[in-house]
């Protein structure tokens, strides 16, 4: 028998040089040398062996040199160099246990090992390394050959991602972010062949930093690990993965999160089929305190896309404001949605076919939803919301407890809605109670919620909702009277409100009437709202007495045309106020009354001065009027008659006669503002002079 059929590949030259050592004459060899230019096998290729044995009585000391040596994958070693001082013969076996190993790599650098091994026959092979220099920390392995079979232990401690990143670039792999931190490795395979039958790998991480190139990603302060399994079952591999974010903050645009209070943990079971490029999940588990726990399961073919994913996930619960604050509010900036104090709990589920939501179920319970900037508020909201993308959703159900539109109270509200593919509809009429009477609200449609373009119509009608109630809760003055009106065609679409028929406002004994509705952005930053209103037949004898103005009678008209105001404030409209022509009813004013409409107009009473006048409470008026006309900041003023040298405001009849004219016809609007401020202000009886 041949001796090499004793030894196999790498070992076979070794075993040549024991051989000749062991059958030459005792104290005849002092050393047995074999170089080789070049020695090539499967998976591997040495450039200028050298072997030097140089046998003793029990042990013997064995040194390797090498120019290069070339293995799998590329991995090239410089100046390779082992030596091992104590060789002891086991059979046709050996083992070294002070073994040292020097070599020079393109991205390691120099390296010294210390390691030991065992070689039995047939193939038996049992190697351990330590001390390798990696990434700033040392890296360990233990190998274990018999026959085919293998298994591999291996450990890294205080390796330095930063360190990494840099042996990843020279790879020719670099990583897209910059990193630093601390991370601890263990892996352990074991196998037959290339592929492993097992595979176990965890990293742990601390005072972990990540920042993008483009300043969209970043992280800071981070601990966690990571372990996963990877098993083969017939011509599959099981997977699992468990990991858990415990510390440190991540911003990946637009959100940000933070472990502390709030750590991640995620779980993994599933199936990898190399064959058919598919994952398979049998369990998902994610969990973050106090902000959402989930659980799915699904299957993704990985060579079509996203149409080869199938998935199904289960939301057992989203807890707000957490949920809010970290994940929704980033990506609503400039919405309606952008500023809200919530509460409450939501749930649901989500199915995915083909890569595309196919349904959509959302519930909500005790949840509250509050804008910061006081435009609205829900309270008490419970739902049971179902969307299917083929259109068959059961009914879902929607309840409000109460809330507020711009201060103004809703009451409790119970619908059910039919939610479509691209929106909703309502199919029966809901009453929406606002104070003491009601939004009705029939044929309600709702279409484009999907592609953010959203746009919805209904037919209306206000049921009288009391003036009083209605100004005070808007701090307004509060005025008598009610609010009342069918408004058929309310329209939204791209941004704009609108209402086809008309509102009607009774208050001081008259009427106030608003036609050509719109609004647009009613729930933005800077709403925008438009009309057309007409006043006729009020009582002035109310009004200013509501008003605290000062005493007036007789009846007052009037329109306000191109009303625009955006965030609430007028910015353009031409507005006039007067005496109604063939008004038949008393019409007196007080000298309270003149002296602030002088103010007002920023006019002058025509006798008003006279000293004989104070002996007057009230006079006599044939008419009254004034006008605005704004555009940008300048009011264009006038009254209801020219004068010689302005405009009459007030013109007198009888005796004593009083007129009250303007001569001021371009007023800063925040003036006029201001007049009015101080006049509602400062009441009281005016000096009469």
């Amino acid at each position: 028998m041949r001796a090499h059929d004793f030894c196999h590949a790498p070992f076979h030259l070794l075993c040549w040089l024991l051989m000749a050592a062991v059958v030459a004459p005792a104290g005849a060899v002092d050393s047995v040398q074999l170089e080789m230019g070049s020695l090539e096998g499967e998976g591997f290729r040495i450039e200028s062996l050298r072997l030097v044995l140089q046998p003793g009585a029990e042990r013997h000391a064995l040194a390797l040199h090498a120019d290069a040596v070339y293995l799998a994958e590329g991995v090239e070693l410089q100046a390779v160099r082992v030596d091992c001082p104590a060789l002891r013969l086991r059979g046709l076996g050996g083992e070294c246990q002070e073994a040292r190993i020097r070599f020079r790599h393109a991205w390691l650098g120099d390296q010294t090992l210390s390691g030991s091994f065992r070689y039995a026959h047939p193939g038996r092979l049992d190697l351990q390394v330590t001390g390798l220099q990696l990434a700033g920390g040392n890296v360990r392995a233990h190998v274990r050959v018999q026959g085919e079979r293998w298994a591999v232990d291996a450990g890294g401690e205080a390796l330095s991602l930063e360190g990494l990143a840099a042996l990843s670039a020279q790879a020719g792999q670099p990583w897209p972010i910059l990193a630093q931190g601390r991370s601890r490795l263990a892996l352990s395979a074991r196998g037959a062949g290339a592929l492993p039958d097992r595979l176990d790998l965890t990293l742990d991480l601390e005072d972990g930093v990540f920042a993008s190139e483009d300043g969209l990603r970043a992280g800071e302060g981070l601990a966690g690990s990571v372990s996963a399994a990877w098993e083969r079952d017939g011509g599959s591999y099981r997977l699992q993965l468990t990991a858990d974010w415990r510390e440190g903050g991540i911003y990946l645009h637009p959100v940000f999160a933070e472990a502390g209070e709030s750590p991640v943990e995620l779980s993994l079971a599933g199936r990898m089929e190399p064959a058919a490029a598919r994952l398979s999940v049998d369990r998902l588990d994610l969990r973050q305190a106090g902000v959402i726990t989930l659980a799915g399961r699904g299957a993704w073919t990985l060579g079509q896309g996203l149409a080869g994913l199938q998935a199904s996930i289960e939301v057992d619960r989203v807890d707000l404001p957490a949920a809010y604050d970290m994940y929704a509010r980033p990506f609503l900036p400039g919405t309606a949605l952008d500023a809200l104090d919530t509460g409450g709990v939501l749930a649901g589920r989500l199915e995915v076919h083909n890569g595309e939501p196919a349904e959509v179920v959302v519930n909500a319970a005790a949840t509250s939803l509050e804008d910061r900037l006081g435009r609205f508020a829900v309270h008490g909201l419970d739902t049971a919301l179902h969307w299917r993308a083929d259109g068959t959703a059961p009914l879902s159900r929607v309840s409000v407890e109460r809330g507020h539109v711009y201060g103004i109270p809703v009451g409790r509200t119970r619908f059910q809605p039919v939610i479509g593919r691209d929106g909703f509809r309502l199919p029966e009429p809901v009453r929406v109670p606002v104070l003491d009477g009601g939004l009705d609200i029939r044929d309600l449609h709702v279409e484009g919620i999907g592609s953010g373009d959203a746009r919805w119509q209904f037919d209306g009608g206000l049921t009288p909702i009391s003036m009083e109630r209605l100004t005070a809760a808007l701090g307004w003055p509060r005025l008598s009277g009610s609010l009342a009106g069918i408004i058929p065609d309310v329209r939204y679409e791209q941004g704009l409100l609108s209402v086809g028929g008309r509102l009607l406002v009774r208050a001081f004994d008259g009427t106030v009437t608003l036609g050509d509705v719109r609004l647009r952005d009613p729930l933005g930053v800077a709403p925008e709202f438009s009309a057309q209103i007409r006043i006729r037949n009020m009582d002035l004898e109310q009004i200013t007495r509501t008003f605290d103005f000062g005493r007036i009678t007789g009846r007052l008209e009037g329109d306000v045309r191109d009303l625009v105001l955006v965030r609430w404030s007028p910015v353009q409209f031409d507005a006039v106020l007067r005496t109604p022509p063939g008004d038949t009813s008393p019409r007196r004013i007080s000298q309270r009354a003149v002296d602030n409409l002088t103010r007002v107009g920023g006019g002058v009473g025509g006798i008003f001065s006279g000293g004989f006048l104070r002996f007057f409470e009230e006079f006599n008026y044939r008419r009254l009027g004034l006008s605005c006309r704004l555009v940008g900041e300048v009011c264009y003023m006038d009254g209801v008659a020219p004068a010689e040298h302005g405009y009459y405001i007030v013109q007198g009849s009888g005796l004593p006669r009083i007129d009250v004219m303007g001569f001021t016809r371009e007023v800063a609007w925040r003036d006029l503002v201001a007049r009015l401020a101080t006049v509602m202000l400062e009441g009281g009886e005016p000096v009469v002079r």
